[in-house]
């Protein structure tokens, strides 16, 4: 998974896990299904800094391997696009409630590797063309990333955002 996907499933992820739901990709197909508001996120502009050699940030032992891994970090700045859509049975309100919890997730309920800079909201509006209302938001984040490689090699692991449980097989 590469590290705008992962940022933007961490979000999609705690906003779920807060009751609203969220979609990474979407259409007016998909949003129709939904009876409640829905927020899907995007990608609006994305920089990396230290795109060169990753920053060694020390040593860590792995017992079940027994060996040393070295750490390295990166630190990414991204804006993700943030639109709520609502049914008209939900109303303007329902865009605006969502808003309120979708704030509160993006300021308390990240991986500490994902940390939100600013967040603006627009004023919810009536779509046409999804026949919908819609309340965008652009929120501005650092994203911190590691990645190890093993003493002996030279080859990294994958860079993954700070915080996120990983599943090794």
């Amino acid at each position: 998974m590469t590290a705008i996907q992962q940022v933007k499933a961490a979000l999609t992820d705690a906003i779920t896990a807060a009751g609203v739901s969220a979609v990474g990709a979407y259409s007016e197909e998909t949003l129709k299904k939904y009876q409640t508001a829905v927020a899907a996120v995007g990608t609006r502009e994305m920089s990396v800094t230290h795109a060169g050699a990753a920053e060694y940030l020390g040593e860590r032992y792995d017992a079940q391997r027994g060996t040393v891994l070295e750490v390295y970090g990166r630190r990414m700045e991204l804006s993700l696009s943030l639109d709520l859509y609502a049914p008209r049975t939900v109303g303007a309100e329902g865009c605006e409630a969502a808003a309120d919890t979708v704030t509160q997730v993006m300021m308390t309920a990240l991986p500490c590797g994902l940390r939100v800079q600013e967040i603006r909201w627009a004023q919810v509006e009536w779509d046409r063309t999804y026949g919908m209302f819609h309340l965008g938001a652009q929120a501005n984040y650092e994203a911190y990333f590691t990645a190890e490689t093993a003493e002996e090699t030279a080859a990294f692991t994958d860079f993954i955002l700070r915080g996120v449980v990983q599943n090794h097989d």
